[in-house]
């Protein structure tokens, strides 16, 4: 919960790869659970061949690898520089979020905040940080 609390403030604060880092390990760091949760959706959405076409970072873990090892994958061809947009750190904080409600059925406050906050951003693209 801490580790995806500091990635809201994060990311409020626009320090994308410190919000995909660490709401990326938080994710990690859940249990695994059959409840539905954002991460499977992205899975099967980079799956899709339209984004397999694009090239570039296409796999559900492409950015948060990028950050850990320089390259998408363990062990893979590695990456000096990458592009890290806001809407990525938002998908990897909605992906913790929501699979940590899947797995303890709740949300902290903070969380309920930046599910509020996303929803405008979201409806306006409005981005008051």
């Amino acid at each position: 919960m801490r580790q995806i609390h500091c990635a809201i403030e994060h990311l409020h604060r626009g320090d994308y790869e410190c919000v995909i880092t660490l709401a990326g390990a938080a994710e990690g760091m859940l249990p695994e659970t059959w409840k539905p949760h954002f991460r499977q959706k992205v899975k099967a959405f980079s799956k899709s061949p339209e984004i397999q076409e694009q090239g570039g970072a296409v796999g559900e873990n492409d950015y948060i690898n990028w950050l850990k090892h320089g390259s998408l994958k363990r062990g893979g061809l590695r990456f000096e520089t990458a592009t890290i947009s806001a809407e990525e750190s938002l998908i990897v904080v909605y992906r913790a979020v929501t699979k940590y409600n899947a797995v303890y059925e709740d949300f902290s406050p903070q969380m309920l905040s930046y599910l509020s906050w996303l929803k405008v951003w979201l409806e306006t693209g409005v981005n008051d940080r």
